[in-house]
């Protein structure tokens, strides 16, 4: 690698966004064209205009088009339909100002890692100094590709938090590629600072709208963890010493990776690579990076607070949602009487960590957020966010079970006076918009509060996580009683255009909007049909202070054709039975795939998730008249 001082050239200023947002719907383009008339699929389900088949068949032609359209079709498989990057010469790199570079690393550690805090400070500071001094070439052969990597990429993830009207040339892609050359330079053993390299690269990609090179690169990252025995809490060091800097750096990075090996599976719908059966690894000492030293170190007093505070909170968090989808995400779905046992054990779970943190998450309101220093102020956004998304994890399921019935409302003993009445899911539902107003109300003041809203990719998720939800409840509610949810459309509404704010540059949240767009035309087309009312379930909980008059029946929408019984309610047969436990599951039913029900697992919430973020079709067979569908669509 060649490496030239020059002079960093100002950075383009950046225009803020638009704050000012309206509730009002944003102008409906032309529905997507539909399957004709009484098409059915391979397996003989109805998929006509007015089914929720139908619906998904939308979602997923206007994302390959999309993804045809604006993405190239030579990319690699893996990295097919993520935003491209531009390309650059990876044998020659222009070393930045060492002003730049400090300001870059101070960036980093001060707003870009909020809790996702894997590096040491000052050992960080000390590679800026040895990067200048031997002009790139570090003092030590053997890991100087390793080290340098991980510099060049903390530059490359400081690049995309810059605020507006900074001097440092953005040339965040340059170095991320710079850090890739690198790595492929690497020879010998596995170090540390390759997979903390490699994990920060991680983390990067997902803010370029690169998730599927992020799922790909993750899995090699993973290996190099266990290869470490990073899961593992207990080392042999012959010589008696230990290195607290060395031995918090494990940790440190052992639970990010864990962290956001969940947030991957839980946002494409695929199973998790750490188990927590196989770690034994110790959480992170909550101590100041400049209260840890190779030779000692002194962890942060329980009455002080510390920035690594919020970094051990936020896996203690993220152990729960491991849980969350071992338990309710399984391939093998819970009867309905253990969903709802385990729904009520993991909200427990939750609440009793949010009472523990309920000064700092300013759930009293004494603190204005404005106030904290930008580190706290992510940190406590983050936080809120997870926590609020963990909810709607939870208690999503009960408002639909999967989208093959996006029009079908969820059972109550109202209804079915036989039903047993510990089955009232009513209060799942109003946690789930609760959780969904709760996020969309902090997405929103991030918005206003911040210019960088582009660069946040999990406030982006997490949005749209939200608005989905909210619109399917409004898609529901409105069938039995009309104008009774309209806050919550309004408050998607608002959201979906933030979302939209910046989908012309980022490729993800245009697939966000994508998806959004066909979910809040399909509440609108309901608002013109007729209905027919039937029994009425008032919601409970926060939620009802919102919609007081909500009502659930199951029916289904008037216009709809009568479709094959691919989709039962919650309280059906289909969920019924146990079968002994596995270390992956709980009780499940033992007939989960009869051949007239293969359509509730093509459309699960984790297929659904899959197809949204990235770009894996879900329905592998085409359907009848129409090539162009299943899983050659879309490359595979």
């Amino acid at each position: 690698m060649h490496y030239q001082r020059i002079a960093a050239s100002p950075a383009q200023t950046q225009h803020a966004f638009d704050t000012h947002t309206s509730s009002t719907a944003p102008d409906p383009p032309h529905y997507s064209p539909e399957p004709a008339q009484g098409q059915t699929d391979q397996q003989g389900h109805y998929v006509g205009t007015s089914s929720a088949v139908s619906f998904l068949l939308r979602i997923q032609r206007r994302l390959h088009q999309d993804s045809t359209s604006s993405l190239s079709q030579t990319s690699s498989i893996f990295t097919f339909g993520d935003a491209p990057l531009p390309e650059f010469d990876t044998t020659f790199f222009v070393l930045p100002p060492k002003a730049d570079a400090q300001r870059l690393v101070e960036r980093y550690f001060d707003f870009a890692a909020p809790t996702h805090r894997f590096l040491h400070r000052p050992t960080i500071e000390k590679l800026v100094e040895e990067f200048y001094e031997t002009q790139g070439d570090m003092r030590s052969r053997e890991d100087a590709p390793a080290k340098t990597a991980l510099l060049l990429i903390v530059f490359a993830q400081a690049q995309a938090y810059m605020p507006p009207g900074s001097t440092v040339l953005d040339d965040s892609a340059r170095y991320f590629f710079a850090a890739e050359h690198q790595l492929s330079k690497e020879r010998g053993a596995v170090r540390l600072a390759s997979v903390q390299a490699r994990l920060l690269q991680c983390v990067y990609l997902l803010t370029r709208s690169r998730v599927n090179h992020c799922w790909s690169l993750f899995g090699t990252t993973a290996h190099l963890a266990f290869a470490l025995g990073l899961n593992r809490g207990r080392r042999c060091d012959p010589s008696g010493t230990i290195d607290y800097v060395e031995v918090e750096s494990r940790r440190r990075l052992f639970w990010c990776a864990y962290s956001l090996d969940k947030y991957l599976s839980a946002a494409l719908g695929r199973p998790r690579t750490f188990r927590d059966e196989d770690i034994d690894q110790e959480l992170p000492t909550i101590v100041n990076d400049n209260d840890l030293h190779p030779t000692y170190m002194n962890p942060t007093p329980s009455k002080s607070h510390s920035v690594m505070m919020a970094p051990v909170e936020h896996i203690k968090l993220t152990r729960i949602v491991s849980l969350v989808l071992r338990d309710l995400y399984s391939i093998r779905p819970p009867n309905l009487p253990q969903r709802i046992s385990l729904s009520q054990k993991y909200t427990t779970d939750l609440q009793s960590w949010r009472h523990a943190l309920s000064r700092f998450l300013n759930d009293t309101n004494t603190i204005d957020s404005h106030l904290l220093i930008p580190i706290y102020q992510r940190q406590r956004s983050v936080l809120n966010l997870a926590y609020y998304h963990a909810m709607l994890l939870i208690h999503r399921p009960f408002l639909l079970s999967n989208f093959a019935s996006l029009t079908h409302i969820p059972c109550h003993p109202s209804i079915n006076p036989d039903l047993n009445p510990e089955f009232d899911t009513s209060g799942n539902i109003a946690a789930c918009l609760e959780a969904a107003m709760s996020i969309v109300k902090v997405v929103d003041d991030v918005f206003t509060g911040s210019n960088l809203f582009r660069a946040f990719w999990f406030t982006q998720y997490y949005a749209f996580c939200a608005v989905v939800v909210l619109y399917i409840y409004r898609i529901q509610q409105h069938i039995v009683t009309p104008g009774k949810c309209e806050g919550y459309f309004d408050a998607g509404v608002k959201c979906q255009r933030q979302l939209e704010s910046v989908s012309e540059s980022d490729c993800l949240a245009r697939r966000y909007c994508l998806v959004l767009e066909e979910l809040r035309l399909e509440a609108v087309r309901q608002t013109g049909s007729g209905v027919v009312k039937t029994a009425a379930m008032p919601v409970s909980g926060t939620a009802a202070a919102q919609h007081k008059h909500s009502d659930v029946g199951e029916l289904r929408a008037p216009m709809e054709t009568p479709q094959s019984d691919a989709s039962p309610a919650m309280n059906a047969p289909f969920y019924g039975g146990n079968v002994p436990p596995t270390p992956e599951s709980t009780v499940f039913n033992p007939n989960y795939m009869p051949s007239n029900d293969i359509m509730a697992d093509l459309t699960s919430w984790g297929q659904f998730d899959s197809l949204v973020t990235a770009g894996i079709g879900i329905f592998d067979g085409g359907f009848q008249g129409d090539s162009s569908f299943g899983f050659g669509g879309f490359g595979l």
